[in-house]
């Protein structure tokens, strides 16, 4: 997105203090802000933003077209953003392919539903389902994970003696957006509907994690036990090597699902999964590429004090992408994550 920027005020200060002579004492170190950022939009880049806020709004009709920062958008439990661009952006995904040709550590958006009847909703508005390969010679393909005739999601080594079921309701489907978008479906009758789904990849997924809640005051998922509440520790070891493959998947070769790694943001989560383009999967070894510019460009989280954030930013060492900028009524910065993933903070006062 293009913002008009201006320099803020960065200067330091030094307590004086007169006991015979002048000392600067030593400055206090930065504190990470109180409070916990919250998921507030995606930024998606797009040919025509008219054409994709259209799209959105007929495949999710819950939501309602919007503007923010003088860009349309569509507003739901999250909010979309289009900057509209003179070129098509990277990231488009491929169909052939089953992925992008250049994949960032930004998957996919989407939204939580009942998928069980979802082809039928999507088929009056003219959208199709991209097909979910069930294994490696799988010809024909299915549009949910719920109509696989596995019990739950399969690796190669389970292949041979996976038991036949009968199809279950629900399960996850993707279709593919204006400019290439992945969004992903995913939910069964219990499924509360909300378009806030985000689904990362990074090279180590829980030593992300850690980042999200060191850096970020984000939260690990409590451990398992009978009342949910004990904390998770930081992953220690965070390196992990990566599991074997599985399906369903949007690629012939599978889905590599672990290790994964999950945060708890302010109004919800995000998982992360690992970069897929390994082992000779992809022909060769694609490192994930930058997100900004892409056609998931950027995602965004609400907080109340940006300049606190900027200054705890800035002593943990992060890449700035764009420093403290006029955003609507408030103020935003951009700058990198794990992965070279843009994150976007946007000033938004508590209610």
């Amino acid at each position: 997105m293009q913002f008009v920027s201006r320099r803020p005020h960065t200067g330091r200060f030094f307590l004086t203090l007169l006991i015979g002579s002048t000392a600067c004492a030593p400055e206090a170190p930065a504190v990470r802000p109180a409070g916990v950022p919250a998921l507030h939009h995606v930024g998606l880049n797009t040919l025509d933003a008219e054409r994709a806020v259209d799209w959105y709004l007929s495949v999710w009709p819950e939501a309602t077209a919007s503007e923010m920062n003088g860009q349309p958008a569509v507003a739901a439990e999250m909010y979309l953003v289009f900057n509209e661009t003179d070129e098509a952006p990277g990231g488009a995904f491929h169909p052939q392919l089953g992925r992008p040709e250049d994949q960032s550590a930004f998957w996919h958006i989407g939204a939580f539903a009942n998928t069980t009847e979802m082809d039928v909703e999507l088929a009056a508005v003219g959208v199709r389902h991209a097909s979910l390969f069930r294994g490696p010679d799988d010809q024909a393909g299915t549009w949910r994970s719920g109509l696989t005739p596995y019990q739950g999601i399969l690796v190669e080594d389970q292949l041979a003696d996976a038991p036949e079921a009968e199809p279950r309701p629900g399960g996850f489907s993707y279709v593919v957006g204006p400019d290439g978008a992945l969004f992903e479906f995913t939910g069964g009758a219990r499924t509360e509907r909300s378009m806030s789904h985000v689904h990362l990849f990074h090279e180590q997924p829980q030593c992300a994690a850690n980042w999200y809640v060191d850096v970020l005051g984000m939260s690990l998922p409590p451990v398992r036990n009978d009342d949910g509440t004990t904390p998770r520790p930081a992953y220690s070891p965070c390196e992990a090597e990566h599991g074997a493959a599985g399906w369903p998947s949007l690629e012939r070769a599978g889905t590599i699902r672990q290790p994964r790694g999950t945060i708890q943001h302010g109004n919800g989560s995000i998982s992360f999964y690992p970069r897929q383009c390994v082992r000779g999967r992809c022909g060769e070894d694609l490192p994930l590429v930058p997100s900004r510019g892409q056609v998931l460009d950027h995602v965004a989280f609400a907080v109340e004090d940006l300049a606190a954030w900027r200054e705890w930013l800035v002593a943990s060492d992060v890449v700035i992408l764009e420093d403290i900028h006029d955003f609507d009524v408030r103020q935003a910065m951009m700058f990198e994550g794990p992965d070279r993933l843009a994150i976007e903070l946007v000033e938004v006062p508590a209610t």
